[in-house]
């Protein structure tokens, strides 16, 4: 299954509550839900990004993720 990914990063020494800034979206492929899952982590980590929260949407999935430390 393929699907698109959409980013939105949380800016690096920003204050407490500054709006996720969009990112890039990320097209995935994978054979399973699981497999999606593991993709969306990777494709983050690619970018030096560590992911804060991954979750399915009704047309693919969303990521919120920060500077890897």
């Amino acid at each position: 299954m393929r699907r698109i990914l959409k980013t939105f990063v949380i800016p690096d020494g920003k204050p407490a509550g500054t709006p996720p800034e969009p990112g890039p979206d990320v097209e995935l492929e994978a054979p399973t839900e699981d497999g999606l899952l593991a993709a969306a982590h990777e494709a983050l980590a690619k970018r030096g990004q560590r992911a804060r929260a991954v979750s399915f949407t009704p047309t693919g999935l969303v990521a919120y993720a920060e500077a890897a430390r």
